[in-house]
C-alpha cells in the first residue's frame, strides 16, 4: 500500500476533517431533543463517509479496510431505555473517539517511510537490513512515537518501512531482544506491540550525539589487547562476576584478535557485551566501563 497523494496534502486534508468533526461536537454538545439526535447521527454519518472515502482512495491499492478500522464500535446497551440527552452524549463520545483515532492513524503513517515517502528511501537497502539494522529502525520509529505512550506493532513498523517479515513470530523475537536490553516494554496480542522505555529513549538520544563509534584508540598490538582482556577478566572476577559464559566470550574474542582490524575488533567486542548484558551475565554499567577501557568511549545502550 502506497500513498498516491503528497504526504503534506494528505495530512492537511485529514486536519480539515478533524476540524469538521470537532465542529460537530461543539454544535451538538448542549443538545437535548430527539430532532437534534437524528440530525447529529445524520451529520456524523456523512462526516464518516467523507473521511473513509478520502483515505481509502488516497492509497494504491485502495485501503478498503480503513472504514472498519476507523468507525467507532462502542456499545451503550445497558438494558434500559436511555434518555435523549444521554444518547446524544454517547454519540458525541463516539465521534470524539473517531477524531482521536484519525489523529493516531496519521501519526502511525508518519513513521511508515515505505508508505508515505517511498521516493525518499532506498527500498532495496531496507529489505537487506541485518538484525542490528532492524532493531535500530524499530527503536528510531518508537522514539518518534514516544510521547503517546501507546504500544505499537513491531510488524507494522518494519513492514511500513520496507522490511519484509518472512518468519512467523519474528516480531516477538525482535521485541524480546529490545526488552532484554531494557529499551522497550512489550505487549503481545495478535501482533507484538512495543513502546519505548525512558532508558530506551535516553539510549537513542545518547547514540545520536555520538553517531559513529570511533575505534581509532583501540590498540594495534595483539599482545596489548590480549593483556587488556586478561586484566579485564581479573577485574570482573574480583567484582563477583564469575559466570563461565563471560570467560568463554572473551576467550573467543582473544582468539580472533590476529584476524581483526581495529573496527572489526571494536564491533565484535560491542556485540559480545550486548549479548552478555542481555543474558544478565553483568549489568550495563560494567559493560560500558569494559568498552571504555578498550576504546575510550562509553558503550551506548
Amino acid at each position: 500500500m502506497i500513498l498516491k497523494v503528497k504526504w503534506k496534502d494528505f495530512k492537511n486534508k485529514i486536519e480539515g476533517h478533524k476540524a469538521e468533526g470537532k465542529a460537530l461536537v461543539e454544535k451538538y454538545k448542549s443538545s437535548r431533543t430527539e430532532n437534534d439526535l437524528e440530525n447529529l447521527k445524520e451529520e456524523k454519518q456523512s462526516w464518516e463517509s467523507e473521511v473513509i472515502d478520502y483515505v481509502k482512495t488516497s492509497f494504491e491499492p485502495e485501503h478498503r479496510n480503513f472504514g472498519y478500522e476507523f468507525k467507532e464500535k462502542r456499545g451503550f446497551n445497558t438494558g434500559f431505555k436511555l434518555p435523549i440527552a444521554q444518547k446524544i452524549r454517547n454519540t458525541i463520545e463516539a465521534l470524539k473517539s473517531e477524531i482521536n483515532g484519525l489523529a493516531y492513524y496519521v501519526k502511525s503513517l508518519s513513521i511508515s517511510d515505505a508508505i508515505v515517502r517511498i521516493d525518499e528511501i532506498d527500498l532495496e537497502e531496507r529489505k537487506n537490513l541485518d538484525t542490528d539494522g532492524r532493531l535500530d529502525l524499530v527503536l528510531s520509529k518508537l522514539y518518534e512515537l514516544y510521547d503517546d505512550r501507546k504500544y505499537h506493532s513491531i510488524k507494522w513498523i518494519l513492514e511500513g518501512n520496507g522490511v519484509e517479515m518472512k518468519i512467523h513470530g519474528e516480531d516477538w523475537d525482535y521485541g524480546k531482544m529490545l526488552e532484554n536490553r531494557g529499551f522497550v516494554d512489550i505487549l503481545t496480542t495478535k501482533d507484538t506491540g512495543a513502546r519505548l522505555t525512558l532508558e530506551g529513549k535516553y539510549a537513542i538520544e545518547q547514540a545520536r550525539k555520538v553517531k559513529v563509534t570511533d575505534y581509532s584508540k583501540i590498540s594495534s598490538s595483539v599482545e596489548e589487547l590480549k593483556e587488556l582482556i586478561k586484566k579485564v577478566l581479573s577485574e570482573i572476577e574480583k567484582l563477583g562476576y564469575g559466570q563461565q559464559i563471560i570467560f568463554d566470550e572473551f576467550d573467543e574474542l582473544r582468539e580472533d584478535i590476529p584476524n581483526l582490524d581495529k573496527k572489526s575488533f571494536g564491533q565484535l567486542l560491542k556485540a559480545k557485551l550486548y549479548d552478555l548484558v542481555s543474558q544478565k551475565a553483568f549489568d550495563k554499567a560494567l559493560a560500558s566501563e569494559i568498552f571504555k577501557q578498550f576504546t575510550d568511549q562509553v558503550l551506548p545502550f
